[in-house]
């Protein structure tokens, strides 16, 4: 082998490290496509309410039955939710028996500071001391991976 084949070689050789990651990883996205991130609440993307001032995220607590035991059960919720964020929990308010369309079901809206509701929890979901915890976990991460909102 000679010197000039050889250090061709070299060359090839780094090209070809410098692309086959780039090769492997469009294969794997086309191929291997991976799948959405898992949210125990439902996801929503709609707007709900006036943006509010000052901008706060919220944890509405609205129940069909208006003002009635189930919406006081779902304002405690949203208030026990919203002192286990611990020192960010002055970045979230709480509302109870706000006035919605009727056709809103009942749970624990989680509203962004313009006003868009983020997810929703509903009162099954929360009835258990595993989904609130998973509510709780999953509230924390919106708001950690928020920081300026």
């Amino acid at each position: 082998m000679t010197l000039q084949h050889r250090n061709r070689m070299i060359l090839l050789s780094i090209l070809g490290m410098c692309i086959l990651p780039i090769l492997l990883a469009q294969l794997a996205w086309q191929w291997a496509r991976p799948q959405g991130g898992s949210s125990f609440g439902q996801l929503l993307a709609q707007p709900l309410l006036e943006p509010a001032v000052p901008p706060v995220w919220q944890l509405l607590a609205y129940s069909q039955d208006g003002c009635g035991t189930q919406s006081h059960e779902l304002a405690q919720w949203a208030g026990q939710l919203q002192k286990a964020q611990g020192r960010v929990q002055e970045r979230i308010k709480v509302a109870a028996c706000p006035s919605l369309p009727s056709s809103m079901q009942s749970g624990i809206y989680l509203i962004d500071p313009h006003g868009n509701a983020v997810l929703r929890y509903t009162p099954t979901q929360l009835a258990e001391a595993g989904g609130r915890q998973a509510a709780l976990r999953e509230i924390g991460r919106v708001l950690k991976n928020n920081p300026g909102l």
